[in-house]
């Protein structure tokens, strides 16, 4: 029932929970037969849940999820925890975030293997509804069937050029005052590409060109050696707070933020050892958040 809801599709339920099409269809025709009402509308195009099938829906997540947490439960109480966890991050996190958590907590719990991804939010975002992740760190979108979320920090856009521009490190911008920016972005499916367009049009801040980068470093590398520009999260960019290689600016108008969001899936809670790692990295964002709040003066 749940599979079917959340692909929207018999084939691709039955692929998800390793059966056949017919058997899933077999299954969630006896349901609505013991149920006595219709679960689903059919057409050729997939299938939705009927107001019957929402309700079963939300209550079948519910029963699954604590099946998962008494399994937790249980397995906690043997002593060490053990097993896999595989987290997604947005490069926004890993540059920062990632490599204090992993050092600490490989010493602290050596029984663990870690697996994170790096990606942009739409594949993080695939991956846990498949179950392929755990979890992962990402911006807000619209709500996603079989995604549970739990909203995390607040962080500032900052204003990134190269070292050798004439405005000081540090200082803030009015980006609708500024020359016409060459400005490098993200591709269309980051979450906060179509957020920084929709400013620049409110706003008519003056761009000259943009150029699509879906590599985080080599738009670091890019902005220090040219004259071109870039608008990241404080998290991203807080190592660059000495200025050498790139400088950094508040955005004072327009405000922009980025807000981040831990998504997992609604019918499975955590593992032990996940729940482990997603506290350690909720600590850490935490912390780098409150860093840039003091170093971008944004309180």
């Amino acid at each position: 029932m749940v599979a079917v809801v959340e692909e929207g599709s018999f084939t691709a339920a039955a692929n998800r929970v390793h059966a056949t099409q017919s058997g899933v269809s077999a299954q969630i025709k006896l349901l609505e037969e013991s149920l006595d009402t219709k679960l689903f509308e059919r057409s050729a195009s997939g299938v939705v849940p009927t107001a019957s099938g929402k309700i079963v829906y939300q209550r079948a997540t519910r029963v699954l999820r604590e099946t998962t947490a008494m399994v937790a439960d249980v397995s906690a109480l043997n002593g060490t925890v053990t097993g896999v966890v595989s987290a997604g991050l947005m490069p926004t996190t890993t540059r920062s975030v990632a490599a204090p958590v992993l050092e600490a907590f490989a010493a602290s719990y050596p029984n663990i293997e870690v697996r994170i991804e790096e990606a942009y939010s739409a594949q993080l975002s695939e991956g846990v509804r498949t179950g392929r992740l755990d979890f992962a760190v990402v911006p807000p979108s619209s709500a996603e069937a079989g995604l549970k979320t739990t909203p995390l920090e607040t962080d500032a856009e900052i204003f990134v050029s190269a070292p050798t521009n004439s405005r000081a490190h540090l200082s803030t911008v009015n980006l609708t005052e500024l020359e016409p920016l060459k400005l490098v972005l993200p591709g269309s499916q980051n979450a906060r590409r179509a957020s920084i367009e929709e400013i620049i049009r409110n706003h008519s801040i003056k761009v000259e060109k943009v150029m699509e980068l879906d590599a985080m470093m080599a738009t670091l590398d890019l902005v220090a050696r040219s004259d071109w520009t870039t608008i990241l999260p404080g998290c991203l960019v807080i190592d660059d707070i000495s200025g050498k290689e790139r400088q950094l600016h508040p955005i004072v108008h327009p405000v922009m933020t980025l807000n981040y969001v831990l998504i997992e899936q609604a019918s499975k809670t955590l593992s032990p050892a996940a729940q482990l790692l997603r506290e350690a990295m909720q600590a850490e964002l935490a912390a780098v958040c409150e860093k840039c709040r003091n170093a971008f003066s944004l309180h």
